[in-house]
């Protein structure tokens, strides 16, 4: 007679049935028999999802290791562990699901991602530090190798042009027709030498993209040069049209040539061309607010392009050179500016990522600089945990750039003042980060009242200051005057200190009873100009600053551990007078769009409906409903004998987003009304440009935009005052070309000085905070790695296209490290790429592989550090990262109970004999286990 014990079968049963997907070829040890195996809480049901969120909602703790004692009696303390990690991964997945359904107020919303966010927090930090006797649960992913997708640009001496024809290889170039020529100055070891390209000089020669390059390279190597070009072909596809509702394959129209440059790393260069004029640059965002007419949902899909139009005849804008569509992830582009080197800076809102770089909130900030043929030369991400909006931007004649705006929760990183809301409050905060000529950032300092508060306006003064303004709703620190009610108009000053930081000089608050805010500032010498809406009203004033400027000597360590001392000069104090002040008078609900100093005057433009401002010669007058103005006032803001204003715009509403003065002329961009004068309709909503010469009121050129469904709205305007020329013939930038790229981390990726992930080398062992330096490159990054982890992991960089990334694996057969989020809202491991986890090496034993350091199977979560519940995207990946990490609970729960069962779960997997006649012992064998399930079910 066979005994059996009951609870062991009942145990195993319960562990194999319909949970471990059948164990017909496993084995038993009779070593194991005494094992007991506890019902898991996803077979014996358990409590309501609505009675779990209720009870998440009042604060009730996640991981409770009592909630399943009565079904753990006797059994190995692994699976109190399990079973508590799994029950909190239901509340959390129960949260998920109430927050999918219909009929959730944002208020319930909101307080289920505070829920979820906790439980996912609380999960995190209790599977970190679990142990099991017989497994090992990390809450991040089990890998061989830890390999980031967020890399580092490669320096890649190449460029590759836009389109310049399309049609056939022998084809004469429309483009290459005529006078077209450029100068290129080739620098090689200190000497430069000026080449110039005028195919003129090919006489009869069919100006063919071959012919072309041919003779260009001909001329580079008459001087010696390593340089080339080359023609780049991309062969035409034929297309599918519709046709009475049918698709209809239509021939390809012909193949797309663009031009390469094949640049040398021992050669620079730099493309000019005589005869420039000026070039206008406008970002649009396009496409139906409303595609669905209902106002409840949010399906727009808005596109935002950067168009650039050239100089035509008699020195005026026409002619479109392209027109580039810009990033999806693009929300909103808010300024753009034209640099001294012919490139274009834009301010931008993104979400998700830019550029290859992932962003850690909701939403945060990118600078872009582009070249002026439109090629995207580098993207700097602000790296704000939770969300941030870039307001303005500023450029210096160095390169130098500064960006302002206002941000919410954490800014690794940043200079804090000394009243910066509390991250958690929710409340804006004011920043402004600097940035050098190669867009590395060289400071970021947040500086904020107990409210709300932001930076809405940015210029480069001399001496190295930084001015910057914006609006508070509370006394900012350092501030002069009292605040006036709602928000107030600030005015503050930083620069760089002594040992590279920001120094905060003054603050300057002023405004009315109402709400007040500042629009734009510029800078003339030691005066400078505010120009902002005060109670409703366009308000101009201005300072006149008195810097301090000294030398003094800086003391620092280099690379080498050497201590060395600089001479540093920089502005140690300043002292601000308050100027004049000019009331315009009321905008009638219109805004300001900005201040420009040109030829020695000021210029202000923006939208109004007040027919009557207080600026005299009007040389063109309001057209009725909303205009656009432009004004040329004196900067002392006292003369007003040379003041000139012109407006624009037609009987319906026309709105200004946008404004840039060069040589004398204004440009003005913006929305336009159904009849704008001389401009016909083209789609649902247009928008507009429009060059108008303030001294005569006259528009020396206008056009009306359209885009996607038929909206558009211009967001921004640049104008290089020599950004057009035969350059854009050849689809080349203007300026120097730059084939490097910055190799720190904080430029090429979201990760903030600050920022840190940890790591260690044994399971609850000591954790290792890695700290992200603001000149850390990937290689310093990996040498961190390699001496937190004792040289047990092994760091190397891979090529990945144009971009080096991280590798981490471990160093030695038995090595094995842990990869774990930063604390306390510092985590980097998003922004590098690289997945929280274990990595180690396995190996096969038995048939199965499992880990070469012998401590028994990792199970791993793969939970990620922030789940969001604000959309529906959001709620499906919620849903679906909690469920697989609910699944492989249940994974470690089988094989725990596989192990404990004394179950070789590796010959369920083996192939073998499946047909032929069944042994007699397995025969007697399995009537035994069934005889005893009969008694022990009542079958």
């Amino acid at each position: 007679m066979i005994t059996l014990d009951t609870s062991v079968l009942l145990g195993y049963y319960q562990a194999r049935t319909g949970q471990l997907n059948g164990a017909s070829a496993s084995t038993v040890s009779p070593s194991k028999s005494k094992a007991v195996v506890p019902t898991a809480p996803w077979m014996s049901g358990s409590a309501e999802p609505s009675a779990m969120v209720k009870a998440a909602l009042n604060g009730r703790k996640f991981v409770d290791e009592a909630g399943n004692a009565t079904s753990l009696k006797g059994a190995s303390g692994d699976y109190k562990k399990l079973f508590a990690t799994y029950q909190a991964l239901n509340t959390l997945s129960a949260i998920a699901a109430r927050a999918s359904e219909k009929g959730v107020t944002d208020g319930e919303l909101k307080r289920l991602q505070t829920a979820l966010t906790k439980g996912l927090s609380e999960v995190t930090a209790y599977t970190q530090n679990m142990s099991l006797d017989q497994g090992r649960l990390t809450p991040g992913a089990v890998m061989a190798t830890d390999r980031s997708t967020v890399g580092v640009p490669k320096n890649v001496y190449g460029y590759i042009t836009d389109t310049i024809y399309s049609g056939v290889s022998d084809d004469e170039v429309p483009k290459f027709q005529g006078n077209v020529s450029f100068d290129l100055a080739v620098k090689k070891f200190g000497v430069t030498t000026n080449v110039t390209m005028d195919l003129s000089q090919m006489g009869a020669t069919p100006r063919t993209m071959s012919n072309v390059v041919s003779f260009m390279n001909g001329k580079l190597k008459a001087e010696g040069f390593e340089t080339s070009f080359a023609v780049e072909r991309k062969v035409g596809e034929a297309r599918t049209v519709q046709v009475n509702g049918q698709p209809v394959k239509l021939p390809a129209t012909g193949d797309d040539f663009a031009l390469r440059v094949k640049g040398d790393s021992t050669e620079q260069l730099t493309f000019t061309a005589t005869a420039a004029s000026p070039a206008v640059y406008i970002t649009t965002a396009a496409g139906n607010p409303d595609p669905d007419k209902d106002t409840k949902t949010d399906d727009a899909v808005i596109e935002n392009t950067l168009t650039k139009y050239s100089a035509a005849g008699g020195g005026q804008p026409g002619g479109k050179v392209f027109s580039e569509t810009l990033q999806g992830t693009i929300s909103s582009v808010r300024k753009t500016v034209s640099g001294a080197d012919g490139s274009i800076y834009m301010l931008a809102d993104v979400t998700k990522d830019v550029s290859g770089q992932v962003i850690k909130g909701d939403q945060d900030v990118a600078l872009l600089k582009y070249d002026s043929a439109g090629q995207l030369l580098f993207a700097r991400s602000l790296g704000a945990t939770d969300s941030a909006s870039g307001l303005n931007l500023a450029v210096a004649a160095d390169g130098s750039v500064a960006v302002a705006g206002s941000v919410t929760g954490r800014l690794q990183g940043a200079a804090d003042g000394p009243i910066n809301s509390d991250a958690t409050s929710g409340k804006t905060d004011s920043f402004v980060t600097r940035y050098d000529a190669k867009g590395d950032e060289q400071w970021t300092v947040r500086r904020g009242a107990m409210l709300e508060d932001e930076a809405t306006a940015v210029a480069f003064g001399s001496d190295g200051i930084l001015y910057v303004g914006g609006r508070s709703k509370s006394d900012l620190p350092g501030s002069t005057s009292a605040a006036g009610g709602g928000y107030d108009s600030y005015l503050t000053a930083f620069a760089t200190d002594l040992n590279g930081g920001p120094k905060a000089l003054f603050t300057e608050k002023f405004g009315t009873a109402e709400n007040d805010s500042v629009s734009d500032i510029v800078v003339n010498g030691s005066q400078v100009v505010v120009g902002g809406k005060e109670n409703g009203n366009a308000i101009l004033r201005s300072f006149t600053l008195a810097p301090t400027v000294v030398t003094e000597n800086a003391t620092s360590v280099t690379p080498a551990g050497v201590m060395v001392t600089t001479p540093v000069t920089y502005t140690k104090t300043a002292t601000l007078s308050v100027g004049a002040v000019r009331d315009l008078g009321s905008l009638k609900g219109g805004e300001l769009a900005g201040l420009k100093i040109d030829g020695g005057r000021l210029y202000i433009g923006g939208h109004t409906s007040n027919g009557a401002l207080s600026i005299g010669n009007r040389t063109a007058g309001a057209s009725g409903g909303s205009d656009g103005f432009v004004g040329r006032l004196s900067l002392d803001l006292t003369d007003t004998s040379g003041d000139t204003l012109a407006y624009y715009g037609g009987t319906g509403d026309d709105t200004v987003t946008g404004m840039a003065v060069a040589n004398g002329s204004a440009w003005l961009v913006g929305a336009a009304g159904k009849d704008l004068e001389g401009q016909t309709t083209v789609g649902e909503k247009d928008g507009y440009v429009a060059q108008i010469d303030v001294g005569t009121g006259a528009v020396s050129w206008s056009q009306r935009l359209t885009g996607k469904d038929g909206y558009a709205t211009p967001t921004s305007i640049a104008v290089d005052r020599a950004g057009s020329s035969s350059l854009d013939a050849f689809g080349l930038p203007k300026g120097a070309m730059d084939f490097t790229q910055s190799e720190r981390l904080i430029s090429a990726t979201a990760a903030r000085a600050g920022d840190t992930f940890q790591i260690r080398t044994r399971e609850r062992g000591t954790l290792t905070t890695i700290t992200i330096g603001a000149k850390d490159t990937l290689e310093t990054l990996a040498d961190k790695i390699k001496r937190a982890s004792g040289f047990r992991a092994k760091v190397e960089m891979s090529s990945d296209g144009n971009a080096r990334k991280l590798k981490i694996s471990p160093a030695y057969a038995t090595s094995t490290i842990e990869i774990l989020a930063g604390k306390g809202g510092t985590d980097v491991l998003q922004a590098l790429g690289l997945a929280s986890g274990v990595v180690r090496n396995t190996k096969v034993e038995s048939g199965k592989t499992v880990s070469a350091d012998g401590g028994g199977p990792v199970f791993g979560l793969q939970l990620a550090p922030e789940l969001d519940l604000s959309d529906e995207a959001g709620r499906k990946n919620a849903t679906s990262v909690i469920t697989r990490a609910m699944s492989a609970v249940r994974t470690a729960y089988r094989e725990i109970a596989d192990i404990a069962m004394g179950v070789d779960s590796s010959a369920a997997s083996t192939s073998g004999k499946t047909g032929g006649t069944v042994p007699a012992y397995l025969k007697n064998q399995i009537s035994n286990y069934q005889a005893a399930l009969n008694r022990l079910t009542g079958g």
